[in-house]
């Protein structure tokens, strides 16, 4: 009788539950065929796919051994293909060391909550405090911020577009599941204990694979395209704009490599740009717009992001890579539709606004986007204007004096 593993169908549902039967028959040794059967099997997939397979039979500790099963593919990977792309310093470099350190950070979490669901006994892995769990992803959104604010829009300048949105896809996958654990272990001593503990190890597992398999993807495939496509201009400025955004404190810190390249010319300061209603220099209009409690972008007709203003409290990251960037790409793909719908009913003269509000980091924040229009109604743009209105939305009465 043939038992190799074959898919009739495309459900995702029909793989796993094929996949969880040999890894058990297997006892979790890694087979020819586990590992072909996950390789065409993405853990993104099976992870949009968790909910109803768990009501459907599958359990969180079925879950847990596609996760190991697919943490050994890509750990043999690793071993077998070497990929030092740069030295120390080079952009890429430091996005693969921080891919490294977060990586062993979340297999201490998972070995964590294996040690604490087995009651303490010794599950042969390194440990960490839950409490540290929620200020190091704090600290990881660094490393996501400057892939999606300086690496892709300079793929895209190249005409790369469809790895890195199918790289920030993920990473808003990523981030949803590094909420639910955080959120776990908020309310750890609010619930029954052995509940959480089987909840802690399958959330910190599956969030552990779902790296795995999107550093894998960037390592080997999104890295040395960047590495091949960008020129040295673009990797001084993506250099320089890393450091804007800053370094994960958790990786080591290397001196940044200077790339050799020719001087430009740049606008002086002192230039004057006249308006109708009066005139700036440069470095006034520069001072003035980065004095105003709101941040604001310039998007052109095209769609290209041509400006923004570069406030010391910035809400949302912005780099100077964006620039020329096709705002579409500027957002994750699952709100892209409602970009666009602002754009087409803003260019077919159907709406004059469009707002949004929301809370963020302790912040209430209020996102308004205004058409530009040429005197003769032609559209010409839109402009972005995000602001933090929190102390704005407490203020009662009145205050005529300046106090303290």
């Amino acid at each position: 009788m043939d038992n190799r593993l074959i898919f009739t169908g495309p459900s995702v549902k029909d793989r796993v539950l094929a996949l969880v039967s040999k890894i058990r028959e297997g006892n979790g040794e890694m087979t020819e065929e586990i590992r072909d059967a996950l390789e065409d099997t993405d853990p993104f997939l099976i992870e949009r796919a968790e909910e109803e397979l768990l009501e459907e039979g599958v359990t969180r500790d079925d879950i847990m051994l596609l996760c190991d099963a697919r943490s050994q593919l890509f750990i043999a990977a690793e071993e077998v293909d070497e990929t030092i792309l740069e030295r120390p310093g080079h952009p890429i470099h430091t996005l693969m060391e921080e891919h490294r350190q977060i990586l062993l950070f979340m297999t201490r979490v998972r070995d964590t909550a294996r040690r604490m669901r087995s009651g303490g006994e010794e599950t042969g892995g390194s440990t960490v405090s839950l409490e540290e769990v929620e200020p190091f992803l704090e600290e990881a959104k660094k490393h996501f911020q400057r892939e999606e604010n300086v690496l892709f829009p300079y793929l895209e300048r190249h005409g790369i577009e469809g790895p890195p949105k199918a790289m920030w896809s993920e990473h808003e996958v990523l981030r949803a599941k590094e909420r639910e654990l955080v959120s776990l272990i908020g309310r750890q001593r609010y619930v029954d204990q052995d509940e959480f503990k089987a909840s802690l190890e399958c959330e910190a597992s599956t969030l552990l694979a779902l790296l795995n398999a999107h550093f894998h993807k960037e390592n080997h495939v999104l890295f040395p395209m960047a590495v091949r496509t960008l020129d040295v201009h673009e990797w001084n400025e993506a250099r320089r704009q890393f450091q804007e955004i800053g370094p994960c404190s958790f990786a080591e810190c290397h001196a940044p490599l200077e790339f050799k390249t020719v001087e430009v010319g740049t606008v002086s300061p002192s230039e004057e740009i006249v308006l109708p209603t009066g005139r700036f220099t440069v470095s006034e209009l520069e001072m003035v717009l980065g004095a105003l409690p709101v941040d604001f972008t310039f998007v052109d007709e095209n769609d290209r992001v041509r400006f923004y203003s570069n406030s010391p409290d910035r809400i949302f990251v912005r780099t100077p890579a964006v620039i020329g960037r096709k705002v579409q790409n500027c957002h994750p793909q699952k709100s892209v539709h409602v970009v666009q719908r602002i754009l087409d009913e803003f260019k077919a003269g159907k709406r004059e606004v469009a707002e949004f509000w929301l809370e963020t980091g302790g912040r209430f924040v209020h996102i308004r986007y205004f058409p530009l229009r040429s005197v003769t109604g032609e559209y010409k743009g839109v402009l972005e204007m995000v602001q933090d209105v929190t102390n704005i939305r407490k203020l009662e009465g009145r205050k005529t004096l300046l106090e303290d």
